[in-house]
């Protein structure tokens, strides 16, 4: 008998030996069950944890800019008004998020029973950048009662003012998104044309109502964004 078979008989054989093996063996099964207990309780949670995406809040906090002017139009005359906004409303802001266009006006002419003239604008669509075909846009308008024409263009796309929640991507990623100095810079033109309805005095040589005198606001609504992790 070689002496690895009798050193293996010894520990099988005396008693002493044999509770230290089953105390051995004991203990690596602990180990064994402690280690899958981790791996499927902790690391489990851990790779779980690494595939969750992140959700953030973005949150729009607006100011604007608002110019006021006034056009003298022609009888059945079509004029054209240009804006610009102030580059400093893009520097100071993440973006522009619309523009507003009020126009109004009343019968001037002074005449006795004079109906108010007919005035038509529309916002003409241009290489300024800006989302011109959003449904929420309304480009053209017509008064011939002397109410103020409203009008409205979507600038920075997907923009509604509201607070979104959105998933995936970084802090950083959603802000840049967010950020663009580019929509709405340039010249905006409305075209505005008249059309006279003459009074019931018309045929009298001294009563005469050949133009209309409309006020133009115009409005770009800025933005400035922050984003928050949920």
């Amino acid at each position: 008998m070689t002496n690895s078979e009798n050193v293996l008989k010894d520990l099988f054989v005396d008693s002493r030996s044999k509770r230290n093996l089953s105390i051995f063996y004991a203990f690596g099964m602990a180990l064994l069950i402690y280690q899958a207990a981790v791996f499927h309780v902790f690391k489990i949670d851990e790779i779980e944890t690494k595939h969750d995406i992140d959700s953030f809040e973005l949150n729009f906090v607006e100011s604007s800019e608002s110019v006021d002017e006034s056009r003298t139009v022609d009888d059945g005359e079509r004029e054209v008004v240009t804006y610009d906004v102030s580059e400093s409303m893009f520097q100071s802001n993440s973006g522009m998020g619309l523009l507003l266009i009020n126009v109004a006006y009343g019968e001037t002419s002074g005449e006795i029973a004079d109906p108010c003239d007919t005035v038509t604008v529309d916002l003409v669509p241009n290489q300024v950048p800006a989302d011109w075909n959003n449904a929420a846009n309304v480009l053209t308008g017509t008064s011939d009662n002397c109410e103020s024409i409203s009008l409205q263009l979507m600038v920075f796309p997907e923009y509604s003012g509201s607070t979104t929640t959105v998933e995936g991507g970084t802090q950083q990623q959603w802000i840049q998104a967010w950020t663009n100095p580019d929509y709405g810079n340039g010249e905006f033109e409305l075209g505005i044309e008249v059309n006279v309805n003459a009074p019931i005095t018309s045929g009298i040589p001294t009563v005469q109502d050949s133009d209309e005198e409309v006020t133009i606001t115009w409005e770009a609504v800025f933005f400035e964004v922050s984003v928050t992790q949920l």
